[in-house]
């Protein structure tokens, strides 16, 4: 029953859920208040009457009230100005024990008691005077309820007003919250592709944070959308450019008689064309296994080896330039060793040196600077070419990002310094790109932890 009840009270809306707090917490108010009211009445009806009880004592001993005896009727509705008077001689009452069921025992002194009797549970005031004693009491039911019609006049104001207020209350929550029926409305009108951003008047200050996160989010999916459709067209516009040619030189090799010069330069001009659109496709085969990388699979990689390597892959590219590359290792440092994969490496290098050779001019300088640095291998790589903003060097290391200024320079995806930055990531290494100190162009500055034991 209470899993029904709790399951109704949250199928309902927002402002209905808060009107029915409210009306179960002034039911509990007012139980609560007619508690204490029932208290506070019988204490303060039982202090007047008591006094007034006293008042008669002192009445009846200054006046030497004769000898009488109460007539209790079981059938009459007392009410509370009844009380019973007797006065009688100490002589008829016991030492100890009621007499004639409901007369207190012979007393020393004036006292107030509570006491069960013959007619029924009474308020009993005794005070002796000399051979008399008087007592005067009264039924305890006669208080209570006494005590009951003061609590429940109290309260007669408060169930009066309080459903009043509660329907108040109701409508300006409604008033309140309609700001958020406003956004349901907006939310179940809305197209799943629309990330336009969300506005409505007067939301409340705790909903605000939330309405303007989800506006960023969206900000961020639509530039990540914008991007990949972007990235979509600049990888089918180079696959279809290599493509392209491909077809061009297989038609012309159909053509070419096998032994003449032309066809030895379209076999050529094919096989770049086909490296070309290989890179491309390596490239992104990298970036989705980059996700799935297994820190597993790591090794004690030779840092300043797979470095090496890396630039011999990149030495056709550089002499087609007419480059001045070199390699500066710091005389201390031998065999660095690292925690990671060769592929990671291998990336990580590939990506730097290629782009240093892409965006440098022919007959630029690149130098490569690898030092040690306290428990880390740092790989500087310089190059003489335009560089990068630095209020755009954030901007760059984006997935599917390419700046407008240097396209021209070089074919590519907009994914190297992404790459970089994800492998990094796996073996807690950093990239910043700064500006060359010892060129006109960008310094990719790279650092590795060294192996504990190295």
């Amino acid at each position: 029953m209470l899993k029904k009840l709790r399951a109704k009270y949250y199928s309902y809306g927002l402002s209905e859920r808060m009107s029915v707090t409210i009306c179960i917490f002034s039911l509990v108010l007012l139980l609560l208040i007619g508690i204490s009211a029932y208290r506070i009445a019988l204490e303060e009806s039982q202090e007047v009457i008591d006094r007034q009880m006293q008042e008669m004592a002192n009445f009846l001993e200054v006046h030497n009230q004769s000898f009488k005896t109460s007539v209790f009727n079981p059938q009459h509705r007392y009410n509370e100005t009844d009380v019973f008077i007797d006065v009688v001689e100490k002589s008829e009452l016991k030492q100890t024990g009621l007499s004639n069921g409901y007369l207190m025992p012979i007393a020393e002194h004036a006292y107030f008691s509570n006491q069960m009797t013959s007619r029924g549970d009474l308020k009993i005031y005794v005070r002796p005077v000399g051979q008399k004693q008087i007592q005067i009491s009264q039924l305890m039911r006669v208080r209570v309820a006494l005590a009951k019609e003061l609590a429940i006049n109290m309260l007669l104001p408060y169930l009066f007003f309080v459903p009043l207020g509660v329907f108040g209350l109701h409508l300006l929550i409604k008033k309140h919250l309609r700001p958020l029926s406003d956004l349901k409305q907006v939310f179940s009108k809305r197209h799943h592709s629309d990330l336009s951003e969300i506005k409505i008047a007067q939301l409340p200050a705790e909903i605000i944070p939330a309405i303007n996160e989800l506006n960023y989010l969206f900000q961020r999916i639509q530039y990540a959308k914008n991007q990949q459709q972007l990235f979509v067209a600049n990888a089918a516009h180079e696959l279809r450019t290599p493509l392209t040619a491909i077809q061009l030189h297989i038609e012309l090799l159909q053509r070419t008689a096998q032994n003449s010069p032309i066809y030895q330069e379209n076999l050529t001009d094919l096989q770049l064309s086909t490296q070309r659109m290989a890179r491309l496709v390596e490239q992104l085969m990298k970036l989705a296994h980059q996700d799935d990388m297994n820190v597993e699979q790591f090794t004690a990689v030779d840092l300043v080896d797979v470095l090496r390597q890396a630039s011999n892959q990149l030495q056709a590219a550089i002499f087609k330039k007419h480059m001045h590359f070199n390699i500066a290792i710091e005389s201390d440092i031998i065999h660095p060793k690292i925690w990671a994969t060769y592929a990671t490496i291998e990336s990580i290098f590939l990506n730097i040196l290629d782009n240093a050779v892409k965006y440098t001019p022919e007959a630029g300088n690149i130098l490569v600077k690898v030092m040690a640095v306290e428990q880390t291998i740092v790989v500087e790589v310089h190059d003489s070419g335009l560089g990068i903003p630095e209020h755009q060097r954030k901007l760059v290391r984006n997935k599917f990002v390419r700046l407008i200024e240097t396209q021209h320079q070089a074919v590519g995806s907009g994914l190297g310094l992404s790459i970089v930055d994800t492998a990094l990531a796996l073996i807690q290494g950093e990239l910043t790109l700064t500006e060359s100190t010892e060129f006109s162009g960008l310094c990719a500055r790279l650092r590795f932890k060294l192996m504990p034991d190295v």
